[in-house]
């Protein structure tokens, strides 16, 4: 780049610090460091960083409150915020916050590259659309939170869309295999926006019949087939001021496209046998197991109707694909089902979790609920052990490595596979001493030890 923006990178690990600084500086960046979320404050107040990397977990001033003191200075810097304990909530606060941008550790450096371009672009507009004498509205949103749980980078990348999503009154679509928590995510959609004090009402498309679907989501007047013995107002129409989610919206049949595809062109809905519209004002969110893309190929699903619903589309990754969240996940139905059975169940013996691990969940995260659900019922003791689970999980089938092949590409190391090699680079030039390892990397030994035993590193040089 011709002009060097500036970064300030904030991080209480001074291994974390000195690496990015590395490869930022070798992308062109002006990097400067800050140990702190203290001392990030103190350099924010005598410079301006179009970009600000920190962390969000350290002691005393942590890294939200570095982003709300730049957000508190006016300063239209980009921050993005890192962190080992992705969840919802957290990504939901940053985003909502301001951040421009949330990211889970380990991550791939291309990524994180890609993530800081695009905050120098986002500077460069802002700048631009300055001079012209255009001005931004801030947006500001009370935070809600429902349990979706999962710190992985793939459910991370779903927390920052939810976060935007619900910041704004766009229709969604929520792809995903059953069992993949479709509606948690659109109720969190709807409890994070300007429509949470109103109803949320959820429907499934594919388990009522087309005649009786219709009557149920637009209403019916009196006579209008056998049954119909008084006006009913539809779903839509209970709905008004807040949400409906139309679950398994893959499985309706064309002629009642036509009807939604109306509702979300027109805002009005049309009982079942009356001559005029009535109008509502509903968000929309969608969701579906099936493939729209290729519906829309074959003509069983209209295009016009497609593109109204995935203004903004979130792809949930079944739970083969997030393994790293399972013992998560685990611990959370555990904490749950022990309370709710009134059993002392404190964890799930290292066998046992190593055999969930193997399983391939084909009915993904409602499938380990009632795995979990029905071991905590049948034993007998304070531990989960494989014999507890169902047959099918007992048997097993392989995972496999659902991290993938780029993990070794060029470019793609992650931030810990060059923290890795940096330690290893260092003890070889100090020749294993370790004390003085821990004086060049700016750790104590302590931390060095852990480190080590985390990287599989061997600290006597063997």
């Amino acid at each position: 780049m011709s002009t060097k923006l500036s970064i300030l990178v904030v991080d209480d690990e001074e291994v974390t610090r000195k690496l990015l600084k590395e490869v930022l500086d070798k992308e062109g960046y002006h990097v400067i460091l800050a140990a702190s979320g203290e001392e990030a404050v103190r350099a924010l107040r005598d410079q301006v960083f179009p970009i600000v990397l920190s962390d969000i977990r350290m002691l005393e001033l942590d890294g939200m409150a570095v982003l709300r003191s730049v957000k508190k200075s006016n300063v239209d810097s980009a921050v993005i915020l890192m962190t080992g304990f992705g969840n919802m909530e957290g990504a939901i606060e940053a985003i909502q916050e301001g951040a421009f941008d949330y990211v889970s550790k380990p991550f791939k450096m291309n990524d994180l590259k890609s993530v800081i371009g695009r905050a120098a672009k986002h500077w460069e507009q802002i700048h631009t659309a300055q001079l012209r004498g255009e001005s931004k509205a801030p947006n500001k949103m009370d935070v809600a939170t429902r349990g979706i749980i999962g710190k992985s980078p793939r459910i991370v990348e779903v927390y920052k869309t939810l976060a935007r999503a619900a910041m704004s009154s766009s229709t969604v679509l929520i792809i995903g295999e059953s069992g993949t928590g479709k509606e948690l995510v659109a109720r969190a959609i709807h409890d994070n926006g300007s429509r949470r004090y109103k109803k949320f009402i959820a429907v499934n498309c594919g388990a009522i019949a087309e005649t009786l679907l219709e009557s149920e989501l637009f209403g019916h007047v009196k006579g209008s087939f056998t049954g119909a013995v008084s006006d009913k107002r539809g779903l839509f129409e209970d709905a008004s001021g807040g949400t409906i989610f139309l679950d398994e919206i893959g499985d309706v049949t064309p002629s009642l496209q036509i009807k939604l595809l109306r509702v979300l062109q027109e805002n009005e809905v049309k009982p079942v046998g009356a001559s005029e519209s009535r109008k509502v004002d509903v968000r929309v969110i969608a969701a579906t197991h099936r493939d729209l893309d290729d519906m829309v190929k074959t003509g069983k699903f209209r295009d016009d109707l497609f593109y109204r619903l995935k203004v903004i589309s979130i792809d949930l990754p079944p739970l083969r694909e997030r393994m790293e969240d399972l013992p998560d996940l685990v611990g959370y139905f555990l904490a749950r089902y022990a309370e709710k059975n009134k059993k002392a169940v404190s964890h799930v013996a290292d066998e046992a979790m190593e055999l969930l691990k193997t399983y391939t969940w084909p009915g993904n995260i409602r499938e380990l609920e009632h795995a979990i659900e029905r071991a905590v019922a049948m034993t007998n003791t304070t531990v989960l052990f494989p014999e507890d689970f169902p047959g099918e999980v007992q048997r097993g089938t392989s995972g496999g490595n659902v991290q993938g092949a780029s993990e070794n590409q060029p470019g793609g190391n992650s931030l810990e596979d060059l923290e890795k090699a940096h330690i290893v680079k260092v003890l070889q030039e100090v020749g294993f001493n370790k004390s003085k390892a821990s004086e060049v990397l700016g750790i104590d030994r302590a931390t060095l030890y852990r480190k080590a035993q985390r990287y599989g590193i061997d600290l006597r040089g063997k």
